[in-house]
C-alpha cells in the first residue's frame, strides 16, 4: 500500500509541476515580440479546454518560426514544447496504464528538460536585455 501511495503522490506532484510549466510557457510566449496567447491548462478549466490548449500549443511550434527572434531561441522554444508534450503524454499513459516506476522516472526526466529549456530561454532574454 505504501508503494501505491508513493506512486500516487509522485504522479500528482509531477502533474502539478507540468501545469506550472505550462503557465511558464504561456508567460514566455506572451512576452515574444509578436505575443502568442494560449488558453489555460489545468484541473480548473472547462472539459474541452485541455484539448484546445494542447492543439494551440502544437500550433505554436509553427507560429514561432515567424517570430523576429534568433534561430537558437526558436529552436529552444520548439524543444521546450516537445519536452512538455513528452511529459504530458507520459503522465497520461501512467494514469491510464497504471503504476510503473520507469514511466514516472521518464516523466520526471523530461520535466527536468522542460525546466532546463525555460532557464535557458530566460537567460537568453536577460542577455538580450543587457545588450
Amino acid at each position: 500500500m505504501a508503494d501505491h501511495d508513493n506512486y500516487r503522490e509522485r504522479l500528482l506532484t509531477l502533474m502539478e509541476a507540468l501545469i506550472g510549466a505550462f503557465a511558464f510557457v504561456q508567460a514566455i510566449l506572451e512576452e515574444l515580440p509578436l505575443p502568442v496567447a494560449l488558453p489555460d491548462f489545468g484541473p480548473d478549466t472547462d472539459e474541452d479546454t485541455p484539448t484546445t490548449a494542447l492543439l494551440a500549443l502544437d500550433r505554436v511550434r509553427q507560429i514561432i518560426q515567424d517570430e523576429p527572434i534568433a534561430d537558437s531561441h526558436k529552436r529552444a522554444l520548439d524543444r521546450l514544447i516537445l519536452d512538455w508534450f513528452t511529459t504530458y503524454e507520459l503522465l497520461v499513459l501512467t494514469k491510464m496504464a497504471g503504476p510503473a516506476p520507469w514511466r514516472l522516472d521518464a516523466a520526471e526526466f523530461s520535466l527536468n528538460r522542460v525546466v532546463t529549456w525555460i532557464e535557458m530561454i530566460e537567460e537568453d532574454e536577460l542577455d538580450d536585455d543587457e545588450s
